[in-house]
């Protein structure tokens, strides 16, 4: 089959649909991944075939600038959807142009991308879903008072993500979405492990549990020199990675200080990633390694915890890596996987950014690393991980779906 897939936003936005375009040229399938042209260069790195589409802007650094002006984080999450949603719209024709050339379209549930314009070109096509818990299902037993909360808090979520899209819709020619929503009524791919989110028995039968998907790295890539002998220098550090949340100028010195002060009190070295704008103002002591982008799957093993956002690659990666991780939650559905990170026993309670200081930032560091329970059921939960073929189910799924 000829595969399109559309995708737009953050590193994290793009990384599973290489993972998953790399399982289906492996089977034997015809794959482009089209997103933003400034993503070129971490498509094609990992031998994926790749086509622009929409603007030449780097979502994620743009929509962190209109979360920091907004005046408040509900309104910042809002304008930084509809901006989203206006280079959905700006990607139209370059997604169509793309669509008379495929079989089948792939389309992450998040904005939508390629949807409509699988629909305008009558072509099949199945969804990538990232966030299991906003599946909507129906529980008979569920009390009366507990149905008119959900059925508010759908609404709610129509409001601000399905009425944008309706709009954009209209003026393309096409009916409002249906009660399938962002999702393929055919087949919903759900990467995540089972072990980290069980399928819902009350689910329609074709959102499917999968397992994560993790890239292979780029054959050609090598670890900078100056990183291995940090690595090599001392014990293991702790990796701080609050991808695109840290990518905003107006706080990243204040944000850079706290958390270098905080690693420092708690006796621990570290490698930061993020706050460019604020790390080149400091001169960091020797226990600490800023760093640009690395290939997660060989720095995690070499690290001995994590301290990140709880965006969904960060969060799978470090699962898959068997660490314990200390989710600072920002923005929607960063809380939930932050929370889930804790339930699972596998991090300290997560600490939201806004009620994040030094002093619960140094204890919380404090019980990452040296909680001995925390090690031991998140070497637990990687094996589980390791063990499991999230790309290859997804391709075994499409094939039986679409062939």
């Amino acid at each position: 089959m000829k595969i399109l897939m559309t995708t737009i936003g953050s590193r994290g936005d793009v990384q599973p649909f290489i993972a998953l375009a790399q399982g289906l040229a492996h089977a034997g399938h015809s794959v482009t991944l089209a997103t933003h042209p400034v993503m070129r260069a971490l498509v094609t790195s990992h031998g994926v075939p790749f086509a622009p589409m929409g603007p030449d802007i780097a979502l994620a650094e743009e929509v962190a600038a209109i979360r920091q002006q907004a005046r408040n984080t509900t309104i910042g999450l809002i304008q930084g959807m509809r901006f989203g949603f206006k280079m959905l719209e700006q990607s139209h024709q370059d997604i169509m142009a793309l669509c008379r050339d495929a079989d089948l379209v792939v389309v992450p549930t998040a904005v939508a991308a390629g949807k409509n314009e699988a629909e305008l070109s009558h072509l099949p096509y199945l969804s990538v879903n990232l966030m299991p818990w906003a599946i909507p299902w129906d529980d008979p037993a569920r009390p009366f008072l507990k149905k008119v909360v959900y059925r508010a808090l759908d609404g709610l979520i129509h409001l601000i993500t399905t009425q944008p899209l309706n709009r954009i819709r209209k003026r393309q020619g096409l009916p409002p979405v249906g009660k399938e929503g962002f999702t393929s009524p055919r087949l919903d791919l759900v990467p995540v492990s089972p072990a980290v989110y069980a399928p819902n028995p009350l689910w329609e039968p074709q959102h499917r549990v999968v397992g994560y998907w993790f890239a292979e790295k780029p054959a050609e890539w090598e670890p900078p020199a100056d990183l291995l002998a940090f690595l090599e220098k001392d014990n293991p550090p702790i990796l701080v990675s609050l991808g695109a949340m840290s990518l905003g100028k107006g706080d990243a010195l204040e944000s850079a200080k706290l958390f270098v002060d905080a690693i420092q009190q708690a006796g621990m070295r570290a490698i930061i990633q993020g706050w460019e704008a604020g790390i080149k103002q400091m001169t960091l002591p020797p226990t600490f390694y800023a760093a640009g982008s690395l290939p997660y799957d060989w720095l995690l093993p070499r690290c001995a915890g994590v301290v990140h956002h709880g965006g969904y690659g960060t969060i799978g990666a470090s699962f898959r890596a068997g660490l314990p991780a200390l989710v600072i939650p920002h923005i929607a559905d960063q809380f939930y996987w932050g929370q889930r990170v804790h339930k699972l026993g596998v991090g300290p309670r997560p600490i939201p950014r806004t009620k994040l200081d030094q002093k619960k930032l140094v204890e919380s560091l404090d019980e990452l690393i040296r909680n001995e329970s925390l090690h031991a059921a998140a070497a637990l939960l990687g094996e589980t991980i390791r063990a499991e073929a999230g790309v290859e189910n997804a391709v075994r799924l499409i094939e039986e779906t679409f062939a």
